[in-house]
């Protein structure tokens, strides 16, 4: 597995074992994204324009053939057809937003094919796309924060740029006080998509255009401020968490492994 944090600046490729985690190799990087390719190697987003690429067995970090100047990269998702999708924003602050928020579609040699910024009315479809991930049918998903209170929804497009859905939470669990808040986003074999509600300890499990089917209370079983979300090769799913901001315990995150069935 690898994992960033970006509280202690550091990029780690580790093995997992029954009761201890073995450092394999550990980076000094800031990663604000990331995703495997199907060479088994991986793409990195570090606030520069083009993407770095990670040799998973040496360890070296090299330019990658995305580059999606004058924008930059925030977050980055491999397809099962080795397309690589890119959230990218215009240089400055997140927000208030000045300047383009765009999801770059890419070919395996780093040719742009897609750009999604508007929507039919010319209207900016996003604020912030702060995770992107796709399913087997070509659906692009996104997470786009709203503003500094880390608000957010899920907007599905389909292929040719159409607003399936726009997920904004539950009414039974997403109140004013209590604001959808999403982070990591997946989608399952069965193309349903799975995101993260930090400070409300949720995963909402959604359709493959964005429409709800459940939601998941994580602290029934001790999980709390789930953050990003990883699908593994034997299909389980990890979640790494967060502690509250200014909390004794921020250094102190947590990885969970999950089983999971019926979606």
């Amino acid at each position: 597995m690898w994992m960033a944090d970006n509280t202690g600046s550091k990029l780690q490729h580790v093995k997992l074992r029954e009761n201890k985690t073995e450092v394999i190799t550990s980076l000094n990087t800031q990663i604000w994204g990331m995703a495997k390719t199907h060479s088994n190697n991986i793409l990195v987003t570090t606030g520069e324009t083009k993407l770095k690429l990670i040799n998973a067995v040496t360890g070296e970090i090299t330019d990658s053939k995305y580059d999606v100047k004058p924008l930059y990269p925030i977050n980055v998702h491999v397809t099962s057809d080795h397309r690589v999708i890119i959230g990218a924003k215009s240089s400055g602050k997140i927000l208030p937003v000045t300047g383009r928020r765009v999801v770059v579609v890419m070919d395996q040699e780093g040719k742009q094919l897609k750009e999604y910024e508007h929507d039919n009315h010319n209207k900016q479809l996003f604020t912030c796309p702060l995770c992107v991930t796709s399913t087997s049918n070509g659906n692009i998903c996104v997470v786009d924060m709203l503003d500094y209170d880390f608000r957010g929804r899920v907007v599905v497009l389909s292929p040719g740029g159409d607003i399936l859905g726009t997920y904004t939470g539950h009414p039974d669990v997403n109140t004013e006080e209590k604001p959808f808040e999403p982070k990591g986003i997946l989608t399952t074999p069965s193309d349903n998509i799975v995101v993260t509600d930090v400070e409300n300890h949720l995963l909402h499990i959604l359709t493959d255009q964005g429409q709800i089917i459940t939601y998941y209370n994580l602290s029934d079983i001790g999980i709390l401020g789930p953050y990003f979300l990883a699908l593994s090769t034997s299909g389980t799913i990890y979640i790494g968490c967060v502690n509250k901001r200014g909390s004794p315990d921020t250094t102190k995150a947590k990885l969970f492994e999950l089983n999971f069935s019926g979606f």
